[in-house]
């Protein structure tokens, strides 16, 4: 299991395209509140590590297969 290593807000935010995950569909998954990886993406609060963690576990879980779009916005925008 090969883990990307995910450090920045810009690299959460590739994941969060790559893995297709909207800020609500990466909260559920990264076991945040929406606002809160809305923080992170936009650099408003540090990325803690555990999270990045996580994050590159889950992709290293699915072998890099993207989530399937649910419909709705999938964009990550600044809030």
């Amino acid at each position: 299991m090969s883990l990307n290593n995910i450090r920045t807000a810009e690299e959460l935010a590739a994941w969060m395209k790559r893995m297709n995950l909207s800020l609500t569909s990466a909260a559920e998954q990264l076991g945040r509140k929406r606002a809160t990886i809305a923080r992170y993406v936009n650099g408003i609060t540090d990325l803690p590590e555990s999270v990045a963690r996580h994050a590159s576990i889950i992709e290293a879980a699915r072998g890099g297969q993207p989530f399937e779009s649910r419909g709705g916005r999938r964009s990550v925008r600044p809030i």
